[in-house]
């Protein structure tokens, strides 16, 4: 989940929220959501502020698109689910983390029709308060469970190339598992003040500005900013140290370590396209509403309006990461859609995860180099 959405439609159909008099307040129903801008203190405060108008244009637009990343996010997950789940064998620490990727995903495309709804009305929330919370939490921890779980796949692959021997590197699928459920426990609690929050008849949004300060605001907007500065400097860390790494230890020619810098070069271009662009235009909002400039606040809230478009894209955009990620679930995906002949299936797999490790530890034993091929079945 960005933020959440920046405009919101004025009770009064003749006038948009930045036309009303300085003098006058605007009622709580007119103000205009946001995730990251600092909440008004006072009355006279909010006065001299500006709010973002309203876009009847990008409300439109963005109930197809939504409908679009929905069906494509659906079919592109089952099929995923599927592979995983009944035709990988054996599970490895990376089958994990993707695994949660998936799961995060679902929890997006299983709300993405109310969002979908909300839009088409021109953000009128029918489904009740209670809805409303359920809607927000698990948009916002799909957001926070995305993000952590590509950093958790890029980490691995940067142990498996720098620290082969290591015994985080060599972890086993069962105490993957259970770090991975620890990460589910603890992002789950992170956007838990979001099922505590009441919102109105009418909209269906985290924050809005004019609102008085809280721990609860206070903590959304720390939280939308450190999950995706820190985690793109860990990804980033992970790609620098494994090209110096292979440069270092001559492993240019080796299919394993080209792989993983491929599967990182994925990950962060999923990374920067989806969630990229909410940021930026959100904070660009937060600098305009605190500096008064009303009609600059106008188009960078509607940008990021737009921009959630994007931030959704990340559940049709991670099956085609793991097809980077995973050579055998894009093997595996191209023979379930009939674009390949034959079916290569767990007994294929074992066999070839088999071979791999007597290869790989034979060459270690030879060589006392790295030789590290991070997971053909993986």
């Amino acid at each position: 989940m960005g933020f959440p959405n920046l405009s919101h439609p004025s009770p009064l159909p003749s006038l948009s929220p930045s036309w009303l008099p300085l003098s006058l307040p605007p009622s709580p129903s007119s103000s205009s959501p946001s995730a990251l801008t600092t909440a008004l203190g006072s009355p006279g405060e909010a006065a001299a502020s500006c709010h973002p108008a309203s876009s009847p244009i990008v409300s439109a637009l963005l109930a197809p698109v939504l409908g679009m990343e929905f069906v494509l996010g659906l079919v592109g997950n089952s099929l995923a689910f599927f592979i995983f789940c009944l035709r990988t064998r054996p599970w490895t620490s990376n089958t994990v983390f993707l695994v949660s990727l998936v799961v995060a995903d679902f929890l997006l495309i299983l709300n993405l029709p109310l969002r979908v709804d909300y839009y088409f009305f021109h953000e009128i929330w029918r489904f009740g308060d209670t809805a409303c919370k359920v809607n927000l939490f698990m948009i916002a921890t799909n957001r926070t469970a995305s993000v952590v779980f590509l950093t958790a796949v890029a980490l691995n692959r940067y142990l498996k190339v720098a620290w082969p021997h290591h015994a985080l590197s060599r972890a086993s699928a069962g105490g993957t598992a259970r770090v991975a459920g620890g990460l589910w426990g603890a992002l789950l609690l992170l956007n838990g003040h979001l099922l505590l929050t009441t919102h109105s008849s009418r909209s269906c949004l985290s924050y809005q500005l004019g609102t008085r300060p809280s721990a609860s605001l206070s903590w959304h907007q720390a939280l939308f900013v450190v999950e995706f500065f820190l985690p793109l400097a860990l990804i980033l860390f992970a790609i620098v140290s494994i090209t110096r790494t292979i440069r270092r230890r001559g492993l240019d020619g080796q299919a394993g370590p080209r792989r993983a810098v491929r599967v990182l070069a994925a990950v962060v271009g999923v990374y920067t396209v989806c969630f990229l662009p909410s940021v930026a235009f959100g904070v660009a909002s937060v600098v305009a509403f605190r500096l008064r400039a009303c009609h600059a606040l106008d188009i960078c809230s509607q940008l990021f309006h737009g921009s959630l478009a994007f931030t959704y894209l990340n559940s049709v955009l991670d099956p085609v990461l793991y097809c980077f990620s995973s050579p055998s679930f894009f093997r595996q995906g191209r023979a379930l859609l009939g674009l390949t002949q034959g079916w290569q299936g767990s007994d294929s797999d074992k066999s070839t995860y088999r071979a791999w490790r007597r290869a790989h530890s034979g060459k270690v034993a030879a060589t006392g180099k790295l030789q590290v091929d991070v997971s053909e079945e993986d």
